[in-house]
């Protein structure tokens, strides 16, 4: 896979650490890919030779960004059987109106992403590189994204 700065941009916001609610098995889908999303931010900075951490004004202001983004939900977020929901409420006209939040909440989801983008050509403009998955490799990183077969988040 080739990563551009927009992937270096996702990474920060997914990466982002927001307040737990409790605490997480390690073996959980959850911390894995929390470790994840971690683990690529760190291999994209270093390939690509970036870092905030010379920018206190941008990297507030991009701070700011990545916990809009990860706090950005829709009513249905996070649901993973609402049968009897759906039951109850089919024919009100309910089940659209999620459904254009839930449109609604993927185009600020991609808008945070064209902003973190901004952000960073700030800070360093883009040159056009790619980043692959052998480099990330190459560094000990794996991009390949934790599953869970079973579809057991905890």
């Amino acid at each position: 896979m080739d990563y551009t700065r927009r992937d270096l941009a996702l990474a920060y916001l997914k990466a982002h650490r927001m307040p737990e609610f409790g605490p997480t098995p390690p073996e959980s889908l959850a911390a894995r890919l929390k470790t994840h999303h971690e683990e690529l931010l760190r291999g994209l900075r270093h390939l690509f030779g970036f870092s905030l951490e010379g920018e206190p004004a941008l990297r507030f202001f991009f701070n700011s960004v990545a916990h809009s983004y990860r706090s950005n939900t829709h009513p249905l977020s996070g649901m993973l059987e609402g049968g009897l929901l759906y039951k109850r409420v089919e024919g009100t006209g309910t089940l659209e109106v999620c459904e254009e939040l839930a449109g609604l909440h993927r185009q600020s989801q991609e808008r945070h992403v064209d902003l973190a983008e901004m952000i960073l050509a700030l800070a360093k403009p883009d040159n056009g590189e790619i980043v692959t998955s052998e480099q990330l490799k190459a560094i000990g990183v794996d991009d390949e994204e934790p599953t869970d077969p079973d579809f057991e988040w905890y």
